[in-house]
């Protein structure tokens, strides 16, 4: 009997081992095969974040003003240019938050950051709040960061809105049908 227990105890160990690996520094990550590798630098540069361009009906909006319901947006002033992107670690989680200022023709000086979102360090995947000055609204999306190529790819399905342009969205609604995100680090 103990010589079962003394086995089953060892292929624990052994179990719990082969989710640690060395990261080829002084840290071990234990990630059970769920880490992507991504590290602070991965994220940082110029970024381009492009939506596709559509009009979409507003549903189920919640907060201040959920009278939105029904309202048709149009969604058209991307790709921009966000250059500097700041990239600092989560102080609750295990992810790097991102932040910028659009750098293009179409930066609205009354929203700063115009884009705001966090990608995981273990799992690649993010969410991005990005800047829209015509309809006055954040677009929520979420996508993958992929190292290899710098880019982040994924699906906006939600809106914030900012009635009052303070960088805070009092009305959060979801969109009818969702727009494709892509966004490359240059």
């Amino acid at each position: 009997m103990r010589t079962r227990i003394t086995v089953l105890a060892l292929l624990g160990g052994a179990a719990l081992l082969a989710g640690c690996n060395d990261s080829g520094n002084t840290t071990t990550i234990i990630n059970q095969g769920l880490d992507c590798g991504l590290i602070r630098d991965d994220l940082i540069g110029d970024w381009t974040i492009d939506i596709t361009a559509a009009s979409r009906t507003l549903q189920n909006c919640t907060g201040a003003a959920p009278g939105n319901n029904g309202r048709s947006v149009t969604l058209n002033n991307f790709p921009g240019d966000f250059a500097g992107m700041d990239v600092f670690g989560s102080d609750g989680s295990t992810s790097f938050k991102i932040s910028a200022d659009r750098t293009d023709i179409d930066n609205d000086t009354s929203v700063s950051p115009e884009v705001t979102g966090t990608v995981q360090a273990d799992s690649c995947l993010g969410l991005a709040r990005v800047w829209d000055a015509d309809e006055v609204l954040f677009i929520q999306c979420i996508g993958t960061f992929n190292i290899s190529n710098q880019t982040f790819s994924g699906g906006c399905d939600s809106v914030e809105i900012d009635d009052d342009v303070d960088g805070i969205p009092e009305t959060s609604c979801s969109l009818d049908s969702s727009l494709a995100f892509n966004a490359s680090i240059n």
